[in-house]
């Protein structure tokens, strides 16, 4: 019983953190989702000549090495 009283608040501990991380990563699943679905109907509001960030348009400003500060670098897309 005293192995329990020794391991109990690491495990709670390790729960807790997995916990917070889990929701974490949903959160930023879910606004990734909510971004994607905004961009979507702001270019069919738009037309067609609207990109959003990231898209084709911005990757080859970048390469030329033109960049407009819009593109969020640390993000994979």
């Amino acid at each position: 019983m005293e192995y329990v009283k020794v391991l109990l608040p690491s495990i709670v501990v390790g729960l807790i953190f997995w916990y917070v991380l889990r929701a974490i990563i949903r959160s930023d699943s879910i606004e990734r989702k909510q971004m994607d679905k905004y961009y979507a109907q702001l270019a069919e509001s738009e037309g067609a000549s609207t990109a959003r960030p990231g898209s084709h348009n911005d990757q080859v400003d970048q390469a030329e090495g033109g960049s407009h500060g819009t593109h969020d670098e640390g993000r994979s897309h």
